[in-house]
C-alpha cells in the first residue's frame, strides 16, 4: 500500500488541485498536518471537501511518533494533507525516508508554496539565496537571520525570511516584530525590505520600503514573511515601485555591491596605488628571524581563513589569497622551495 503526501496549497482548501483531491478521496485513512503553516481553512471544511473524516496531526505525531502512520501504510492507503507544498518542510522528507526504509511506497502530490509565490513581489526567483526562518523571541535570537541576510548579500542574492509560528497556541511572528528584532540585532533602519502578507489570498499585501518604515506598517492577519533584496535589476526596481508601493527615493541612491565585488575593488585599488608609488632597493639576504616573521604572517592569515569560513566566506578566501601570495613571493625570491 502507499503513504500519500498531499499538498493543500498556499492559502486554503480551494488550492487543492484536482489530482490532490482525487487522491485524498481515494485514501483509506486521511490525516491533516497544519502546524507548519497558517492556512485559511478548518478541519470541518477539509472533511466536507474530501468526503472523508480527517484526523488532525500534532507536531509530535510526525516528528516523534511516525511509526504508527508508517505501520498503517503497510496495509492501507494513507493520506496526509499538508499546507503549502508537502516537501517544503524537513519533517516530511524524514517521513519519506522512514517509509522507504520500512518498504512502504510513497506518493507525492505537489502544490503551491511561498517559495514560488514570493515572485509576486516582482523579484526574480532565480536571484534568491538561502532561506531562513525568524524564530519567535522565546525560541532564539535574530543573529543567525542577520548572518544569513549578510551572506546572501555578499553573493548578490535576495533573502526570503520566513516567520516562525506556533499554530497549536495561535502565536505568529509578524513582519513588524521581525523587522524590529533585526534592527535591534544590528541591521540598518534604512535597509530595503519587502513585507508580505497572505500571499494567495484575496487580501494579500506587499509593501516595500526602509526597514523602519515597513516596521510601522499594519500587515493585518498572519501569515507574513519578509524579503531583503540584494542588487536589483531595473525591472525589479520598477516592480517594487509599482507592486509594493516602494518610495522611489529608497531605491534611487541604493548601490549595493556584493562583498566579493567590494573586496575586489578595494584590493585592486590598493595594489595599483602601491604599484605606482613604490620604490625598489637591492635585496639583502633575509635572516632566519625575518623569514620566521614572514611565515608567522602566513600562519595568521590561514588561521583567519579557518575562523571566517563559516560566516564570512569572502573574508576567508581573501585571507587564503594573502597567505598564498606571501608563499609565492618567498618562492620567487628563492627563499622557499615547494610545489602547489
Amino acid at each position: 500500500m502507499t503513504l500519500n503526501l498531499i499538498s493543500i496549497g498556499l492559502a486554503d482548501e480551494r488550492d487543492l488541485s484536482i489530482r490532490a483531491l482525487e487522491k485524498a478521496r481515494s485514501c483509506d485513512i486521511l490525516y491533516a498536518e497544519l502546524y507548519t503553516m497558517k492556512l485559511a481553512t478548518i478541519l470541518a471544511t477539509l472533511n466536507m471537501l474530501t468526503e472523508k473524516p480527517v484526523t488532525l496531526l500534532k507536531r509530535g505525531d510526525l516528528e516523534e511518533h511516525s511509526t504508527k502512520i508508517i505501520g498503517e501504510a503497510k496495509t492501507k492507503n494513507i493520506g496526509i494533507l499538508v499546507g503549502g507544498d508537502c516537501l517544503s518542510a524537513t519533517t516530511h522528507i524524514s517521513l519519506i525516508l522512514e517509509a522507504a526504509k520500512n518498504g512502504v511506497k510513497t506518493n507525492i502530490i505537489h502544490g503551491s508554496s511561498i517559495f514560488s509565490a514570493i515572485a509576486e513581489t516582482g523579484l526574480s526567483i532565480y536571484k534568491f539565496g538561502r532561506t531562513v526562518t525568524m524564530p519567535l523571541p522565546e525560541k532564539g535570537p535574530a543573529d543567525p537571520v542577520l548572518r544569513c541576510i549578510e551572506g546572501n548579500l555578499s553573493e548578490g542574492l535576495h533573502t526570503l525570511v520566513l516567520l516562525d509560528l506556533d499554530n497549536e497556541n495561535n502565536k505568529y511572528m509578524t513582519a513588524t516584530q521581525a523587522i524590529r528584532s533585526l534592527i535591534e540585532a544590528g541591521i540598518s533602519q534604512d535597509t530595503l525590505v519587502v513585507g508580505v502578507a497572505r500571499l494567495g489570498q484575496p487580501d494579500s499585501l506587499i509593501k516595500a520600503g526602509r526597514a523602519l518604515d515597513v516596521a510601522s506598517f499594519d500587515f493585518g492577519e498572519a501569515p507574513h514573511c519578509l524579503v531583503f533584496p540584494g542588487p536589483l535589476h531595473f525591472l525589479e526596481e520598477d516592480a517594487l515601485k509599482t507592486l509594493a508601493s516602494c518610495p522611489p527615493e529608497v531605491l534611487k541612491n541604493r548601490n549595493i555591491k556584493p562583498e566579493f565585488d567590494l573586496l575586489i575593488d578595494k584590493y585592486i585599488t590598493g595594489c595599483r596605488r602601491v604599484r605606482e608609488v613604490m620604490t625598489t632597493n637591492p635585496p639583502l639576504p633575509p635572516t632566519d628571524s625575518q623569514i620566521r616573521v614572514i611565515l608567522d604572517h602566513v600562519d595568521r592569515y590561514l588561521a583567519d581563513a579557518e575562523y571566517y569560513r563559516a560566516d564570512k566566506k569572502p573574508t576567508a578566501l581573501t585571507s587564503v589569497a594573502y597567505a598564498e601570495g606571501i608563499l609565492d613571493a618567498l618562492k620567487l625570491l628563492g627563499i622557499a622551495d615547494f610545489q602547489w
